[in-house]
């Protein structure tokens, strides 16, 4: 299982995508690709800040793409068990003088 952070997904939506990021996501089995609800509502929240239009409707459609066909809704959800190890991620890298982002620290859960 592969699960694809918010920076990955937004790489594959660039007009010039990394060469690098490209050829290691055509490598991986298609049903080894999985992400977050975190990860998915990330994507969402930017592309509804961009103005309505060409653009935002292209990435619109692309975003989709990538959701239904090359993730294949494989979305892990944010569910009790997650905010449990979410907690223990805070507060350990808290403690450890390692503070992370919300965001991430749910996507890690």
């Amino acid at each position: 299982m592969i699960i694809l952070d918010t920076n990955v997904i937004s790489e594959l939506l660039t007009p010039a995508p990394n060469a690098a990021v490209i050829g290691w996501f055509a490598a991986q089995h298609p049903t080894s690709i999985f992400t977050t609800a975190v990860t998915e509502a990330e994507i969402l929240y930017g592309l509804r800040l961009l103005p309505e239009g060409r653009r935002r409707r292209d990435l619109e459609a692309a975003i989709l793409l990538i959701f239904s066909e090359d993730i294949g809704g494989r979305v892990l959800p944010f569910d009790r068990d997650a905010s449990n190890v979410y907690a223990a991620i805070v507060t350990d890298r808290r403690k450890a003088g390692r503070p992370i982002s919300q965001f991430d620290a749910q996507i890690a859960a």
